[in-house]
């Protein structure tokens, strides 16, 4: 009979304050010529709040980041999971009229979900991944209140200590933010609380 083996583990609970969270806006083209519209869409809003998935974002974050800091981590950081403390993974973390956008005047021929500003414009070039590249716009709003971020961080990665992913948080996360538009300096975080302990489970 196969002997109970203790496997150990920890957990931390984490308190992020995040700044300046962009939020992109997706695009549809509607009509031909003259008749033609873009429609923006904003699949992030709800009853005109702001709907955020803290916990995924900062998986996303983990994953990305943890790799930069040691290259073993690459294969480990799957085992990283990430919580909401309350259990709610979309959370409504402001009201629509809390965002802030360009001050230019908006285009012609564009409709734009109700209740929030005129976007941020950029033109950017991407790649197809075939050797070929194309200009696209994207648009983009700015949540610039901060927010705090109460997550529970789990563990079964043998070389991931604690310590390294608490000071992960402290020092990447003032430069690399989360959510959209991270890379340009949005969503970037201050670690308020870091609190971790071991556990042991038996399989």
């Amino acid at each position: 009979m196969p002997t109970a083996k203790p496997a150990y583990f920890w957990e931390a609970n984490v308190e992020l304050e995040v700044k300046n969270l962009a939020f992109s806006l997706q695009t549809r083209d509607e009509g031909f010529s003259a008749n033609k519209k873009r429609i923006f869409l904003a699949d992030w809003l709800k009853d005109d709040k702001i709907m955020f998935n803290p916990s995924q974002r900062l998986a996303g974050w983990l994953k990305k980041q943890l790799p930069l800091v040691r290259s073993s981590y690459k294969d480990q950081v799957a085992a990283l999971k990430v919580f909401p403390v309350d259990g709610t993974l979309w959370q409504d973390i402001a009201n629509s009229k809390s965002l802030i956008g360009s001050d230019k005047a908006p285009e012609e021929n564009m409709e734009y979900p109700q209740g929030i500003p005129y976007p941020y414009k950029q033109h950017i070039v991407v790649s197809d991944g075939r050797g070929s590249t194309r200009t696209t716009t994207v648009y983009w709003v700015v949540l610039p209140t901060p927010v705090q971020m109460r997550l529970k961080i789990l563990s079964f990665a043998r070389s991931i200590t604690p310590e390294m992913v608490e000071e992960a948080l402290k020092e990447l996360g003032k430069a690399t933010g989360i959510g959209d538009k991270h890379s340009q300096g949005y969503g970037t975080f201050a670690l308020k609380q870091f609190k971790a302990e071991q556990k042991r489970l038996t399989l």
